[in-house]
């Protein structure tokens, strides 16, 4: 019991601050929000503008619908089958590939062909050997095929499916074809063949048909279509169920293709959902091919995949790159916020311990606070960022908004890791200086409030020092260069800014770097003022702020931060328009 009810009393005060300070609160929310909202955007944007290449990219290669999935077996390569062997790849292909990807089927298209026949007129049958067809045909069944098509006559009935029946088979012929040899519905033919058995004899088969159909596509660039229309011109078409009866059972390995055509729903793949997708588009793969050996993956958005995984990733590190001097603006700021909310807090945070409150209670009520303004923060961050992102795909030029974009945006679990991200940056912003705040009684306390007692541990690690020394490196790049180069494709040198992260880094790190050498500076160039104004005589309000400045450099550190990045910031930005611009 006294566990929950110390629990509580620190869901208590922590309530109670953030009513009290609710508009400090309220500045610390803000800028959190915005940090939040850019973090997030960043992924967000780079992850639409390069879903919507690889749409481009696949509909330009495939000429087909993106998310294409083509599975073949080709006899003239792995050797004509019978229907039977077919059937365990085709079960599988039909009702569980398309889940196993775990992308929603669109369109689904099963298209069987048998080898080549001579197409004879039914009195020349008979010379079959000696005289020439009308044209060589197959007979082929797509599955769905009457909807996407329109018939002269009539979609062909299922045929007898007795094996030795004489009665003629029913089937539909391209408009092409039949403007080509004149043929007219209700005519019957023979589709004639003679192939060697695997024992070596030699057998004859003879297929009457009579054509009830002339069909011409109705759209050829309609996505059901697996094969361009034309690719079908010479085919026979026939229903499934006389494929499978009538065919199959009359002919001798008839299967010579057989086509799975699956078009899927893309559109919520995320970059970081790529890499589960291809892990499955390779099992769906294998396991179709230990089912039917020969059969392959002919089309597949796999590679296109891969490309669009590593550019999204390159983009999203370029523009967090180009982002650094913003996000360490507004980092900066919620600093400053925080720096005045622990401020406020240090006298209450003393007595509270001189009372009996531990250090954990303390930073407890510090985490939960921050947990409660961050919770806030990203219910609210996340859909600005989304907002912003489509603001940024509309950008035509600086500062120009008038290109109609049509992305895709869409809130992630990565794109939420970056927001979490944010958060957890400003936690360990508003608790560490609760560790140290933890510590003091009320007597150490004002001890500090009269002076500080000793400097940041940044400056004690000589950070600013050191953060000089690669801003300089690439200050002494840039002018021997001209340009920070890196290395490019095939060993030549970069240039592009826009492939080259150091060229906004090493700024956006040297503008930090000064501006906290000229806090670490800033108090003895205020001492001296002091100095000279106490022995030359400046007036008494001069001498007693120089002198507070100097003895309590924590007060202005802040505040300078942010006016410093913001004015360099312009400059910055500013000269990265001109540049871009000539």
């Amino acid at each position: 019991m006294g566990v929950f009810l110390r629990v509580w009393a620190v869901f208590v005060v922590a309530a109670k601050r953030l009513f009290s300070q609710r508009w400090l609160a309220l500045a610390t929310a803000l800028g959190l929000v915005a940090s939040v909202a850019l973090m997030m955007s960043v992924p967000l944007y780079a992850d639409a503008v390069y879903y919507r290449v690889l749409r481009q990219k696949l509909e330009r290669e495939t000429e087909r619908p993106p998310f294409t999935f083509m599975f073949r077996y080709v006899g003239a390569w792995a050797g004509t089958v019978q229907l039977e062997d077919v059937l365990q790849v085709d079960e599988y292909l039909s009702t569980t590939a398309g889940p196993a990807l775990g992308l929603p089927c669109k369109t689904f298209v099963r298209y069987f062909e048998t080898d080549n026949f001579q197409l004879f007129p039914q009195e020349d049958v008979a010379y079959a050997d000696t005289r020439d067809p009308l044209t060589w045909v197959s007979f082929g069944s797509a599955t769905d095929l009457q909807n996407h098509v329109k018939i002269e006559g009539n979609f062909p009935a299922v045929a007898d499916p007795a094996p030795d029946s004489t009665s003629s088979v029913e089937v539909m012929v391209s408009k092409s074809l039949a403007d080509e040899l004149g043929l007219q519905v209700g005519e019957t033919y023979v589709a004639f063949a003679r192939r060697k058995l695997e024992s070596g004899a030699q057998r004859a088969w003879q297929i009457p048909v009579t054509i009830v159909g002339v069909w011409e596509a109705n759209d050829p660039k309609e996505e059901y279509w697996f094969y361009r229309p034309e690719a079908l011109e010479d085919v026979l078409i026939v229903p499934e169920d006389t494929f499978r009866g009538r065919l199959s059972a009359y002919l001798s390995d008839e299967m010579y293709l057989g086509v799975w055509y699956l078009v899927m729903d893309g559109s919520d793949v995320y970059a970081s959902d790529v890499n589960s997708l291809l892990v499955r588009i390779n099992s769906v793969r294998q396991k179709a091919a230990a089912l039917l050996p020969g059969t392959e993956l002919a089309i597949s958005p796999a590679g296109a995949l891969q490309e669009y995984r590593r550019a999204s990733a390159l983009l999203t590190f370029l523009l967090y790159a180009f982002s650094v001097p913003i996000v360490g603006l507004i980092l900066a700021f919620i600093a400053l916020v925080v720096g005045l909310i622990v401020e406020r807090q240090r006298g209450e945070i003393a007595i509270l311990r001189s009372r009996g409150a531990t250090a954990v209670q303390v930073l407890g009520i510090a985490l939960l606070e921050g947990l409660l303004i961050g919770a806030l923060a990203l219910l609210v961050g996340a859909p600005v960022s989304a907002a912003i992102a489509r603001i940024i795909g509309r950008a035509r030029s600086f500062l120009d908004f008038t290109l109609r974009a049509d992305l895709r945006v869409g809130i992630t679990l990565a794109s939420l890791r970056y927001g979490l991200a944010a958060i957890g940056l400003a936690l360990v912003a508003q608790v560490a200086p609760m560790i140290g705040a933890a510590r003091h009684t009320v007597v150490t306390y004002r001890q500090e409030r009269a002076r500080s007692l000793r400097p940041p541990w940044w400056q004690r690690a000589w950070l600013d020092v050191l953060l000089l020394i690669p801003a300089g490196y690439g200050m002494y790049l840039l002018r021997r260069q001209g340009s920070i180069a890196l290395p490019g494709t095939r060993g030549m040198l970069s240039t592009d800014p826009f492939q080259n992260p150091l060229l906004f880094l090493v700024p956006a790190l040297g503008i930090f770097a000064i501006t906290l050498f000229i806090l670490r500076i800033l108090p003895l160039v205020v001492s001296a003022i002091a100095w000279i104004s106490s022995h030359l005589g400046g007036g008494v309000g001069v001498l007693l702020a120089a002198r507070h400045l100097s003895r309590m450099p924590g007060f202005y550190a802040a505040p300078l931060v942010i006016l410093v990045l913001t004015l360099s910031i312009s400059v910055f930005t500013d000269s990265i328009v001109q540049t871009l611009g000539n």
